[in-house]
């Protein structure tokens, strides 16, 4: 009769064990089940969980242009102008944001420059007469869980081009072009000139700290 005993409390803690993972795991799979019958036209792996597809920023890189309210130019303004990226996003040195142009910055020159014949302007002229902000669509938009600093980039020596692509050269308005996933900013971690320029003989112990999780998620 001990013999028993001793048997049914060696065996009912694993079966307990095993009835769990089963059930879990059963519960699991009838989740993603009822999800994709749910959402049948979801994309599969979107926001894959694990490993260097984790994604970054929301959605694929697939160089489609976000419609924005006035059809800004890149290539005339940073490119044929030569205007620094600093000037329109204000707080890339001094913030965690880089924010984007307020209309007054857009007004310092276009106050100036003609707008008859030309729709675009004749659009941020509106929006300076009503006295408010142009609603532009964000383009690079990363998740809650990604703490991202352009200030200690930007004054470490990442160059915006790095990051955002030729903007200069070859965009009118901006779109996505670096895959921003997990291992891409791993791979800038471990491989960016700036880190061995910033911290000379002790670029190994900071690329060590790069590599670290408390580091992009705080």
């Amino acid at each position: 009769m001990n013999s028993l005993k001793r048997m049914a409390a060696f065996a009912l803690p694993i079966a307990g064990m095993a009835f769990a993972v089963t059930f879990l795991t059963g519960q699991s799979i009838a989740d993603d089940t009822a999800q994709e019958e749910a959402f049948p036209m979801m994309e599969k792996n979107l926001f894959p969980r694990w490993g260097d597809d984790l994604q970054v920023a929301y959605g694929p890189v697939d160089y489609n242009v976000l419609e924005q309210p006035i059809a800004y130019s890149h290539m005339l303004h940073a490119g044929t102008l030569e205007i620094d990226c600093q000037y329109c996003h204000v707080n890339a040195r001094r913030s965690i944001h880089a924010g984007v142009p307020a209309t007054q910055i857009c007004m310092n020159c276009h106050s100036v420059v003609s707008k008859e014949g030309r729709p675009e302007l004749e659009k941020l002229q509106e929006y300076w007469d009503k006295g408010e902000e142009i609603p532009w669509q964000k383009v690079h938009d990363v998740p809650d869980f990604v703490h991202f600093s352009h200030k200690r980039h930007v004054q470490g020596g990442v160059e915006c081009e790095d990051c955002h692509g030729d903007v200069r050269n070859e965009m009118t308005v901006a779109y996505r072009v670096s895959e921003l996933t997990m291992g891409w900013c791993l791979d800038c971690h471990e491989n960016h000139p700036s880190v061995d320029e910033n911290y000379g003989a002790e670029a190994e112990y900071r690329r060590a700290e790069l590599k670290d999780c408390w580091t992009c998620h705080k």
